[in-house]
């Protein structure tokens, strides 16, 4: 399970998946930590001592280890060694950690109703749900909302503790549903005989850097720079934005100090950097 950021992997303007060679350049100085937890709920916890699995955390994501075992042998088949029952259901739990996250998100850090990232959708969603990505798929994060009587449901097998300042919850099923009339792909995790895939199904979760009009101020006034907003770009941690004006380049924007202006019913209509120069 992998969890993207492009604020921490772009190169500049290029998105860090623009080609193979870059995406694995990016992601060899990428920690997912840097910004975000992610943790088996306390439910699956027992699920994994139960079962003689291990959660283990990488660079990119997480990672679940189980001890398995050959169905014959030089089969190639393996199945886990105790064994997993079709409906059982891992949840994973998503919190951000960076105070600057909605800075430089696309998407709150802590919304009203936690995002839903699943192979199983709930009895309560319709035709409008979308299931997880996988590695070869990518949906925006806002996609991923659910309704207030689904997270409900969903909510009974979590503690109150749980769910505070809650992002997102993982929820994935051993058999999941039938997804490939949805785009093509199956998610299921084990086969219908309980064996372990050949090829492990690899989900993610990728979330969008925000795009921001870049103010620039000069530092010894405070005064504008400019009297028309320059057009909107990127933040990104790495790589440079190559912006210019007055036929200057000009330094790149930082999370840390933005504004935003706000219509008379409180929609955020444009989201400003300022950036404060010397003359």
């Amino acid at each position: 399970m992998n969890l993207y950021h492009h604020y921490f992997l772009d190169d500049g303007s290029v998105a860090f998946d623009a080609n193979p060679i870059l995406k694995e350049e990016q992601l060899n100085k990428y920690n997912f930590e840097d910004f975000c937890e992610i943790i088996p709920s306390e439910e699956t916890k027992e699920i994994f001592k139960g079962n003689k699995l291990v959660f283990k955390t990488i660079p990119t994501g997480f990672i679940i280890c189980a001890k398995a075992e050959e169905t014959a042998p030089n089969s190639g088949t393996y199945k886990p060694f105790v064994s997993l029952s079709q409906t059982s259901v891992f949840n994973f739990l998503i919190y951000m950690k960076d105070s600057l996250f909605e800075n430089y998100s696309t998407v709150n850090s802590k919304p009203f109703i936690p995002y839903f990232f699943s192979n199983k959708k709930p009895v309560s969603e319709g035709a409008s749900f979308k299931y997880i990505d996988l590695e070869t798929t990518t949906l925006p994060i806002d996609n991923f909302t659910i309704q207030q009587d689904s997270y409900d449901e969903i909510g009974k097998t979590l503690s109150k503790k749980e769910k505070i300042g809650l992002f997102g919850i993982i929820s994935l099923e051993m058999a999941g549903d039938n997804t490939v009339p949805f785009d093509g792909n199956a998610r299921n995790i084990l086969n219908v005989n309980g064996t372990l895939q050949v090829n492990t199904k690899n989900f993610k979760l990728q979330i969008k850097n925000r795009s921001t009009i870049w103010n620039y101020r000069d530092a010894s006034d405070s005064v504008l720079l400019h009297t028309t907003d320059p057009i909107e770009l990127p933040l990104t941690k790495n790589g440079i934005i190559g912006y210019s004006f007055n036929g200057e380049v000009r330094p790149s924007a930082f999370p840390s100090r933005i504004l935003f202006e706000k219509d008379s019913g409180g929609n955020i209509i444009k989201t400003f950097s300022e950036i404060y120069i010397n003359q």
